[in-house]
């Protein structure tokens, strides 16, 4: 199952501050800076162009490389570092410029290194957010699904901070930056993150585990169908994503279809089987709509390793390679007939013992239940404790080509 938008990842130009700031006393600190942000740029090139491993190598340099442009920041905001020529770096846009892969979207340049940290910022989060969706898709352990979790809270922090402390980017920041860009992302990381839990309280064939209260997750995939509503109404007009905007709109109807079904589980369970029938009724609309069957397309993880959502033990199908979609379009089909053979039993029962009348589908909406917050944002992230103690113009660590390790609010919680 797709745990989170592919958002793209920026890309940077050449840049050195070496060639910008002349300072004897701290020129290892200013090439230090360079050999990170090289680094930072490289890593950055091959993971667009796919030559990168893992997503790790991309979050590791990004943070090896924080300190340093922060600790540039301090020591200019203090007056230690002067400036011989602006700071201007440029960078691909990710989030607003043109997703048309005919042409490459132009570089943005701000004369700031405001700019620098917070494009730095937000590039952090974005891989953090990829770490996430790549961690959940190797494995479904218990151990991947709070590291999957952690990644995505991480990358929630960073983007808190970044639309609550804007930096000093002028009165027209790009677009990407702006908090009505960051807002919604936001929203969507919540989402996701209680999609996550979804996941993992799914029964499947291997689980031996009590699954939840029906209850709950129903709540609980009503709170991710609320966050991702919010993420789409708080879309600003000028961030067209197209892509975006379907998969969220894919997420909140799947997370709309969960609901019902755990809603159509319990009131099943409190004798209530016209309720039942006609939950499982939404649901199965809800998949035939067309739009929560294209988020399950981006789902073959999910449906392949757990695809009973209904208790019963049918069997799953993997494939891989050019095999993937039919065995995705064989899951989808798997999940509708699994819907129909819950409301087929709940029918059965109906009208055998029960003989309870089916409400509108309009009428159970009604009395949905109030989302529940089960997974809380983490406390905002905050910036690195500067390499250099520019108060005393002492260093705080020792300064070394091959960089330094620095404790810092999210950094290094990969595992």
């Amino acid at each position: 199952m797709s745990v989170i938008f592919p958002f793209q990842l920026p890309t940077t130009g050449v840049f050195s501050f070496c060639n910008c700031i002349s300072s004897t006393e701290r020129y290892q600190l200013l090439a230090d800076t360079d050999v990170q942000r090289a680094r930072v740029r490289d890593v950055l090139k091959r993971a667009k162009r796919s030559n990168i491993q893992d997503m790790l190598e991309v979050v590791k340099t990004i943070e090896d490389y924080i300190p340093y442009v922060f600790t540039i920041k301090e020591g200019l905001e203090a007056g230690d570092l002067l400036l011989d020529a602006e700071i201007v770096t440029s960078w691909r846009l990710p989030l607003t410029a043109s997703h048309l892969h005919l042409v490459e979207n132009q570089r943005v340049q701000v004369p700031t290194i405001y700019f620098e940290i917070s494009m730095t910022l937000l590039t952090y989060a974005l891989s953090l957010l990829s770490l996430g969706e790549e961690t959940y898709q190797v494995g479904q352990s218990e151990e991947k699904w709070k590291q999957a979790t952690a990644h995505l809270l991480s990358a929630q922090a960073v983007l808190t901070y970044l639309s609550t402390h804007p930096l000093q980017l002028g009165s027209a920041p790009p677009l990407d930056l702006h908090p009505s860009t960051l807002t919604p992302i936001i929203k969507l990381i919540s989402g996701s993150l209680h999609l996550l839990v979804v996941y993992k309280s799914l029964p499947s064939t291997t689980s031996t585990s009590k699954p939840p209260p029906a209850s709950l997750m129903s709540r609980i995939s009503i709170y991710g169908l609320e966050q991702f509503s919010a993420a789409l109404s708080l879309l600003s007009a000028p961030f067209q994503n197209d892509a975006l905007q379907n998969w969220l709109q894919d997420a909140k109807s799947y997370a709309t279809a969960v609901a019902q079904r755990y809603m159509a589980v319990e009131r099943e369970s409190k004798g209530d089987v016209g309720s039942a029938i006609a939950f499982c009724v939404a649901a199965r609309a809800e998949v035939k709509s067309g739009t929560a069957a294209e988020i399950l397309k981006h789902s073959s993880k999910f449906l392949q390793k757990r695809p009973n959502i209904s208790g019963s033990s049918s069997s799953s199908s993997s494939g891989g390679g050019g095999k993937q979609k039919d065995g995705i379009q064989v899951n989808i089909r798997a999940l509708r007939s699994e819907l129909e053979d819950l409301e087929n039993s709940y029918r059965t029962q109906n009208d055998r013992v029960m003989f309870q009348k089916i409400p509108d589908v309009k009428e159970i909406k009604r009395n949905w239940p109030s989302g529940r917050e089960v997974v809380a944002p983490r406390s905002e992230w905050a910036p690195p404790k500067s390499l250099v103690d520019w108060d005393s113009a002492e260093d705080v660590v020792e300064e070394s080509r091959h960089g330094v390790k620095i404790a810092y609010s999210g950094q290094g919680q990969y595992y």
